[in-house]
Formats: structure tokens, sequence, C-alpha cells
């Protein structure tokens, strides 16, 4: 029973860890993403009806 609530403690703090690191770091608003030719995304800040 010990090494369950050892391996389940473990896995809660290297998910916690994996989750501040990678929110920190890696991720980019979608529009500075994805700017390649076949995908042009606009600031999303603008509006998509025709004004």
């Amino acid at each position: 029973m010990k090494a369950f609530l050892a391996a389940v403690v473990f896995a809660v703090v290297v998910a916690f860890g994996a989750a501040t690191f990678l929110d920190s770091g890696f991720q980019q608003p979608s529009h500075a993403a994805f700017t390649t030719e076949g995908a042009r995304v606009d600031n999303p800040g603008s509006n998509l009806i025709g004004n």
C-alpha cells in the first residue's frame, strides 16, 4: 500500500511540474503559432463578419 501511495504522489507531483513547465514557456497564441503560407490566422481581436 505504501508503494501505491508513493506512486500516486509521485505521479501528481510530476504532472503538476510538467503542466507548470509547459504552461510557462511553450504556449503561444494561435495567431503567432500558425503563421505559415497554408494557414493565416489573423489577430483574434478583428471581426470576421465583414466590418
